[in-house]
């Protein structure tokens, strides 16, 4: 039985502009393969924001509780109360308030993660080892977390 969704590769005797055609859309489906692996690949992390001083590349951390969502906005916004650029909607993210974990069951630290999706509280998740500045003026970097 034949699939419908055969790709039909070009054929010698076909113009040119046919066979330009056939060309287009058999690299555009293998474009959107490609484009799939990196899609499945990015999924595997969380992006989340976390402040300059509190990033550590490969740390691991604990969720400890989901902030209120009025904790968060006010963490989100502008110390004067104003809104940053790059967070027009700061009630689309979820605050965590985090620690760090040093592996030999003691805790390094505390600090705080936002993402406009969810994590599991009382599970660990990593840091990667990069991060981009977010916003200068909040002092937030982008970065995503995985589970080890």
């Amino acid at each position: 039985m034949e699939s419908n969704d055969a790709i039909e590769l070009p054929n010698p005797s076909d113009s040119r502009r046919e066979f330009m055609k056939k060309g287009l859309l058999a690299a555009g489906a293998v474009g959107l393969g490609v484009a799939g692996v990196g899609t499945a690949a990015a999924q595997d992390g969380r992006e989340v924001l976390v402040y300059f001083d509190d990033y550590v590349a490969d740390a691991r951390f604990r969720v400890v509780s989901l902030l209120p969502a009025s904790i968060t906005v006010r963490m989100l916004s502008l110390p004067g109360g104003g809104e940053a650029a790059e967070i027009s909607q700061p009630d689309d993210y979820n605050g965590y308030a985090i620690r760090y974990d040093r592996g030999t069951g003691s805790v390094a630290g505390a600090s705080y993660v936002f993402t406009k999706g969810t994590l599991r509280e009382r599970t660990r998740y990593e840091f990667a080892r990069d991060a981009t500045v977010f916003s200068s003026r909040l002092g937030l970097l982008d970065t995503t977390v995985s589970r080890p």
